[in-house]
């Protein structure tokens, strides 16, 4: 199989075929930009421009035939197309017949390709022009390979080639046709990797179906008449309603923590806390037991899904009947998507003037990973980590403060208080009663 010289290779087989089949006398094949001019070509030529190489889609991930072992994996050859911009010139382009000289050298090229552009792979050198008579046209790079190159025709609208010369501004433009050359295959160099024998043999079934999520919303107080609500605060209950399953065991997974078993039968209902991270803290020695911030949950999409174990039976052995087992299969339900938000618990003071300092209480008010808001009505002040002389205290998930001047000249003048909430990566908290009133 060819190596990354491959595409060159390509090149140099299409100048050597010109230089050999064209009948035209005394024209050189030169293989160039078409605005480079080329020491020592003073007469009339062909050039030869590769200006794209494109990726073959359908070889992506197909071997070469009798190359690997069926069972290797992984790192196919590099399948490519290429495509040339083939021009004409006349030994000068001033004279009276310049042009139709052109025209007559780019007729002979193109004669040259469409006969014999398909089966390079089996033809000899007639003229010692391009090399010893009877040696291969197809470069020695290419002569080893399985896909064949060929040389086709490309057709492509003339405000496409316009562009290609636009691109060159030194460089008037000449009538020009593409040429497209498939297939060109290189070797990766990494090696593959040959799948292991099966060691055991395993054949499992259920007739168990997977369980089916209905919906998912905050469980309302008892005198509540509002709907649902697919907003959610750490330490509140979720209600999960779903279709009837069977199953020896049914989980809960909240967002990316790990699943929650709950106990059976369900009934279609299923209540559950929120809890704040997968490894819960010890109160009394919160210093124990720190959370990482990977296992807790943040503000933002959070998904539920419910998890049933089912019973799955089968035959495991070598070449003979087998011998029976069984196993437990995790089953994954629809997903249902919820909004954790944060919440707010104390705004302290519930007054002030604007050298006053705001503080508010409560649960996944800040992240250093994720912006954060103090929202009054409709104005929204950024929490930070204070610097050197400013009066407010460093923000913490359950308590942030900002300084009531950031937002005392924003709001609309009234006697009234304005409510106060929280806003974390995007999501506000719930809208309840804690409101602030300015002072003059």
């Amino acid at each position: 199989m060819a190596d990354f010289n491959a595409i060159a290779a390509v090149s140099r087989t299409l100048r050597r075929l010109l230089l050999d089949r064209m009948a035209s006398v005394g024209v050189s094949v030169t293989l160039a930009p078409p605005d480079v001019t080329i020491a020592g070509v003073n007469g009339p030529r062909v050039n030869l421009y590769l200006y794209q190489v494109l990726e073959q889609a359908q070889l992506k991930n197909q071997s070469i035939p009798g190359h690997e072992h069926p069972a290797a994996l992984g790192h196919p050859p590099l399948s490519l197309t290429m495509r040339f911009l083939v021009s004409s010139y006349a030994r000068s382009g001033d004279q009276q017949d310049s042009d139709i000289i052109a025209q007559s050298i780019l007729g002979d090229a193109m004669l040259v390709l469409h006969d014999f552009g398909g089966r390079m792979d089996d033809m000899l050198l007639l003229t010692n022009r391009a090399g010893a008579i009877g040696d291969p046209v197809l470069d020695p790079v290419l002569q080893a390979e399985f896909e064949r190159v060929k040389l086709v025709l490309h057709p492509i609208p003339f405000d496409e080639v316009s562009k290609l010369w636009a691109a060159m501004p030194e460089a008037n433009l000449r009538r020009s046709v593409v040429y497209e050359a498939s297939v060109v295959q290189i070797q990766a160099r990494r090696p593959r990797r040959q799948a292991q024998p099966v060691l055991r043999r395993r054949i499992l079934t259920s007739v168990a179906r997977p369980p089916v999520l209905v919906d998912a919303y905050r469980t309302p107080p008892p005198t509540a008449t509002s709907l649902r609500d697919g907003r959610i605060g750490i330490g509140e209950d979720i209600t999960i309603e779903h279709l009837p399953t069977a199953a020896e065991r049914l989980y809960v997974r909240i967002g990316t923590l790990e699943p929650i078993r709950v106990p059976l039968p369900s009934n279609g209902i299923i209540r559950i806390l929120v809890p704040d991270a997968q490894y819960p803290i010890d109160l009394d020695h919160p210093a124990v037991r720190p959370i990482p911030l990977e296992d807790q949950l943040q503000p933002g999409p959070l998904e539920i899904v419910l998890m049933s174990a089912a019973a799955v039976e089968g035959v495991e052995g070598g070449l003979d009947r087998g011998i029976p087992v069984s196993a437990d299969r995790m089953l994954r339900s629809n997903s249902a998507l919820m909004q954790l938000i944060p919440l707010v618990t104390i705004v302290s003071p519930t007054f002030g003037n604007a050298g006053a300092i705001l503080r508010l209480t409560g649960l996944r008010l800040w992240a250093d990973t994720l912006p954060s808001e103090v929202v009054v009505a409709d104005v929204a002040v950024p929490v930070r980590p204070p610097q050197p002389g400013d009066p407010w205290a460093a923000p913490t998930p359950v308590q942030v403060e900002v300084p009531v001047s950031a937002f005392a000249s924003l709001l609309p003048p009234r006697v009234t208080p304005y409510r106060v909430a929280a806003q974390t990566n995007g999501v506000r908290s719930r809208e309840n009663a804690l409101t602030f009133r300015l002072d003059p």
